[in-house]
């Protein structure tokens, strides 16, 4: 399970599983620091902040090469962020706070604590659902009309798996991005798989607007998404050339979130 729907709205698990530990984290914050002038909760959600915006600038600097524009550096859509960065900055401004407010050092510590084991036991799970996802044995029809196994289509190559609509606006704005990959990287098989639409509707499509993708799927029963619990558009999962799941992205792609996610498939 990937991504959890809740009416409408699909949210990613990481995300998730990270408002999760914070919320659990400031709520243990500000029942210890109960009683005080000043609240616990509130100078970890300033930690936090902080650090966040310390692991965009570490992620920016690290795909430098990926980005054209300021624009595209400060555009937070793609949350592409520096894990070991953001988790490092906070270990040092937790200490730093603790040293200027020792009445509040036992109440930061707790809740610093409880986001920091929440948030890691849910990694760990879901790090170890991930290991279990392999590309899928499932047969799809293709844009001839053919029907081909997703497995197959991988080639003993990486896989970039995009499942993606026509009427998706960050699906259409993200595939130019993908295109370049196919035909800069012959070492890498992008696949784009269609979710629910027609043979006829997602040729015309790609033929407007020139995109001409080699590997193009029909999953018009939407096996594929539920099969890996992507329920959101556009989501892209990344395999490495042994089939295993390397990484996933929900939402638009940007360069650098795409070059992050090709490279978690070479290591």
């Amino acid at each position: 399970m990937l991504s959890i729907s809740i009416g409408p709205l699909s949210l990613p698990v990481p995300m998730l599983l990270l408002f999760v530990a914070v919320v659990l984290g400031l709520g243990v914050a500000r029942f210890v620091s109960r009683g005080q002038q000043q609240s616990a909760s509130d100078v970890l959600l300033i930690i936090l902040v902080v650090a966040l915006l310390f692991g965009r600038l570490v992620f920016i600097l690290r795909f430098a090469d990926s980005y054209q524009t300021m624009w595209q550096m400060l555009d937070i859509r793609d949350r592409g962020i520096d894990i070991s960065t953001t988790i490092m900055a906070a270990m040092v401004l937790l200490f730093t706070q603790v040293k200027r407010l020792p009445e509040l050092k036992t109440a930061l510590v707790s809740g610093a604590a409880c986001t920091l084991i929440c948030y890691a036991a849910g990694s760990a799970w879901l790090y170890s659902q991930q290991q279990q996802q392999v590309l899928a044995d499932i047969q799809l029809e293709t844009l001839s009309g053919d029907q081909a196994v997703l497995a197959d289509m991988a080639q003993g190559k990486p896989v970039v798996l995009n499942i993606w609509a026509s009427w998706c606006p960050p699906c259409r704005r993200e595939m130019p991005l993908l295109l370049n990959t196919q035909q800069q990287a012959a070492d890498i098989s992008v696949i784009m798989l269609n979710l629910q639409e027609s043979r006829t509707t997602v040729a015309k499509y790609l033929r407007n607007h020139q995109l001409n993708f080699q590997q193009v799927l029909l999953d018009k029963q939407g096996d594929v998404a539920r099969y890996y619990g992507a329920l959101g558009l556009p989501a892209t999962l990344f395999f490495r050339a042994d089939g295993s799941l390397s990484s996933v992205h929900f939402g638009e792609l940007s360069q650098a979130t795409l070059q992050q996610g090709i490279d978690t498939t070479l290591n």
